[in-house]
């Protein structure tokens, strides 16, 4: 067996000897990358629909259940206030709503309106099509086990109480 490529997938390395801290820094770049990923692939210039409108109506469309917003806007690295700004637009053309929290009336979450699912769908589905061609580099047997790997640490987070979706809660 050779040990310039091993099960881990990282050159020179066996699976037993790739520790969390690798795991994690891996994590924090395929984020980074991932998210440029998906910029890049972001409409360009139509139907008013600047990068972070756009990536919070394709985060929406993957939801399904209204989200929070910092939930949100995290991945955009937008404030809190940057947000209320983004969804006060949305919601006065109809595009988003907010609901209150089904647990705590305090809290209010977004959702998409039907109007805002057309327009997610018509402007951005080729580019979310486009966006998700990245795994077609991986065959169906390897799509298949990075998914129930995801699972995995998604499950190792909410047992240690940490409120993530499974991926298909979106």
């Amino acid at each position: 067996m050779s040990t310039s490529t091993s099960d881990s997938g990282t050159p020179g390395e066996t699976p037993s000897s790739v520790t969390g801290h690798q795991l994690l820094a891996g994590f924090a770049s395929l984020r980074k990358g991932l998210r440029q990923w998906m910029q890049v692939n972001m409409p360009a210039g139509g139907g008013g629909l600047t990068v972070p409108r756009a990536t919070l109506l394709l985060g929406l469309t993957l939801k399904s259940e209204p989200a929070g917003m910092s939930e949100l806007g995290e991945p955009l690295g937008m404030s809190p206030r940057s947000m209320t700004v983004l969804v006060d637009g949305l919601e006065k053309e109809g595009l988003v709503r907010r609901v209150t929290h089904p647990h705590d009336r305090r809290v209010k979450l977004v959702e998409l309106t039907p109007a805002g699912r057309q327009v997610a769908q018509r402007e951005l589905g080729p580019s979310h099509a486009a966006a998700a061609a990245l795994f077609d580099d991986f065959t169906a047997e390897e799509r298949a086990e990075l998914l129930r790997l995801l699972v995995k640490v998604g499950d190792s987070l909410r047992a240690r109480g940490i409120d993530v979706p499974s991926p298909g809660q979106g």
